[in-house]
C-alpha cells in the first residue's frame, strides 16, 4: 500500500516536470521564416568606379552675345532643346541700325552725285585743252577732283556696307548640332555686346568629353571602346536626365613609376551635362559566364576578408565561408564554398546561427 502511494506521487510529480520540459524545446526551438533561391550559372561584368570631370574641347561651347546694343526679339531654344545646325536662334532689333543705314546710303549718293560733276567737269576741261582754250594746269585739278570724288564714294560705300552687316547679324544661327545649356535672356530684353551679357548657350557634344584619373593597375581591366556611364554628382546639375552613356575613347600607358593615368571617354549621345560638371563614373570591365553568382543580399560581410553565406540544409541553417569574385550591381561571383543549385537564403539569415531550425519560402 505504501508502496504504490510512494509511485503514484513520483508520477505526479514527473508528469508535469515533463510537460514543462517538451514546452520549452518548443518555444526555445521554432522555425525561422526564410527566403531562399538557388546558386546558378550566369553572366557577370565587374566595373570600376570613379569620379570624373567634364571637359570641353575647344570649340565645343557656343556662346550667342549681341553684336551691338540690341532689343531680342525672339529666342527659338530653351534649356535641354536639341539643336541642329544652321536653325535661327535668336533674332535682334538695332534701334539705332535704321537711322544709321539712311545716313551711310544719303552719304553714298552724295559721293556719287560730286563723281558725277567731277567727271563731266573733266571731260569739258579735256575738250577744251584740245581747242587750246584751257590750260594743262586746269585739266590736273579737273583729275584731282575726281580722284577725291572716287576716294570719297568708296569711303561712303564701306560705310554703307558695315552697317547693312551689322543688319544682317540680326539673325544668329547655329554653328553646329548640339544641345542648349543655358537660356539667360528672354525676348523684349535690351542686351549689351559684352561677353558679361550672354543670351544663349550650346554645347557640342561630340567636342565634350569626360576626364577621369584612375589607378593605372584599374586600366587592364577594360579597353578602349569599352562602355560606361555617367551621371551628375550634384543632383541640381542632373536634370532628371537618365545616365550618361559613354566609351573609353583614350587609355593612355604609365609614364615612369606613375600610379595613375587620366582616361577619357567620350558621349555617345548628345549630354546636358555643362563642362566643369563633376560626374560619378561606372566604366564596364571584365565579364565572366557561365560561372555560379547570388544575389549581393546573400553575401554577409560582417569581416570583409572573409564573407559567408548561409545555405538552407534540410531544415537548418548552415553558416558557409566563400571565396567571392566579380561584384557588379546586383550580383556576385562564386568562385569556391558552393554548388549551384544549393539553396542560398537571401532574406532573414544575417541573424541565423549554425544548426537555426527554418522554414523556408522561395521567391
Amino acid at each position: 500500500m505504501r508502496t504504490a502511494l510512494i509511485l503514484a506521487l513520483a508520477a505526479a510529480v514527473t508528469l508535469p516536470a515533463c510537460r514543462r520540459a517538451a514546452s520549452r524545446e518548443t518555444e526555445e526551438d521554432p522555425a525561422v521564416p526564410v527566403i531562399a533561391e538557388p546558386v546558378r550559372l550566369g553572366n557577370i561584368r565587374a566595373s570600376i568606379s570613379a569620379t570624373g570631370l567634364v571637359e570641353a574641347l575647344p570649340g565645343a561651347v557656343f556662346t550667342i552675345v549681341a553684336p551691338q546694343p540690341a532689343r531680342i526679339a525672339e529666342i527659338t531654344k530653351n534649356v535641354g532643346d536639341p539643336v541642329k545646325a544652321g536653325e535661327i536662334l535668336v533674332r535682334f532689333e538695332f534701334p539705332s541700325l535704321g537711322a544709321q543705314t539712311v545716313v551711310s546710303a544719303t552719304n553714298v549718293r552724295s559721293a556719287e552725285l560730286r563723281l558725277n560733276q567731277a567727271r563731266l567737269a573733266q571731260d569739258r576741261i579735256q575738250t577744251l585743252v584740245e581747242k587750246g582754250a584751257a590750260s594743262r594746269n586746269e585739266l590736273d585739278e579737273a583729275r584731282r577732283e575726281v580722284d577725291a570724288a572716287e576716294a570719297e564714294l568708296a569711303i561712303a560705300k564701306a560705310a554703307l556696307s558695315v552697317v547693312e552687316a551689322q543688319g544682317g547679324n540680326t539673325t544668329i544661327r547655329s554653328p553646329f548640332d548640339g544641345t542648349t545649356t543655358e537660356r539667360l535672356h528672354n525676348p523684349g530684353d535690351m542686351v549689351r555686346p559684352e561677353e558679361t551679357d550672354p543670351i544663349l548657350r550650346l554645347i557640342d557634344p561630340r567636342q565634350v568629353h569626360v576626364v577621369v584619373t584612375l589607378p593605372v593597375a584599374a586600366t587592364t581591366r577594360f579597353v578602349v571602346g569599352a562602355t560606361a556611364h555617367a551621371i551628375a554628382e550634384d543632383p541640381a546639375s542632373r536634370g532628371g536626365a537618365q545616365p550618361d552613356l559613354l566609351r573609353v575613347a583614350t587609355r593612355p600607358p604609365a609614364e615612369g613609376d606613375a600610379k595613375t593615368v587620366n582616361v577619357t571617354l567620350a558621349f555617345d549621345t548628345p549630354t546636358q551635362l555643362r563642362p566643369g560638371t563633376q560626374v560619378a563614373i561606372e566604366i564596364d570591365a571584365e565579364q565572366r559566364s557561365n560561372v555560379p553568382i547570388v544575389p549581393a543580399i546573400a553575401v554577409l560581410k560582417a569581416d570583409p576578408a572573409n564573407p559567408v553565406v548561409v545555405v538552407a540544409a534540410g531544415g537548418n541553417a548552415q553558416r558557409r565561408p566563400v571565396v567571392i569574385g566579380l561584384v557588379d550591381g546586383e550580383n556576385i561571383e562564386i568562385l569556391s564554398g558552393l554548388k549551384p543549385g544549393e539553396l542560398i537564403i537571401t532574406q532573414g539569415h544575417s541573424t541565423l546561427r549554425d544548426g537555426t531550425p527554418i522554414s523556408v519560402s522561395t521567391p
